[in-house]
């Protein structure tokens, strides 16, 4: 299975992460509200973050995925799993 995350700043990762469901036949899922389980249950990923950049020295994207990046996913084993990213 694929899983498809996105979290957006001003809307626009999340409506192309629409046009990916869409095409793809997937569900969308805002990393804010992803559970670990699915997220390793997955065979292969589609992420979406924004390109906004905040200016911070880490966490820039003001959105759910630097929390998620920096406290979540070092404690995921995704070792082998196919990703792919669009922004």
């Amino acid at each position: 299975s694929v899983g498809l995350y996105y979290s957006t700043s001003t809307g626009n990762t999340e409506t192309v992460a629409g046009y990916i469901a869409a095409a793809a036949g997937l569900e969308m899922e805002d990393i804010g509200d992803a559970k670990d389980s699915d997220i390793v249950g997955h065979d292969a990923l589609i992420v979406g973050a924004p390109t906004w950049h905040t200016g911070a020295e880490d966490q820039r994207s003001g959105t759910a995925w630097d929390d998620w990046l920096y406290d979540t996913l070092p404690k995921l084993d995704i070792a082998d799993k196919k990703v792919a990213i669009f922004g």
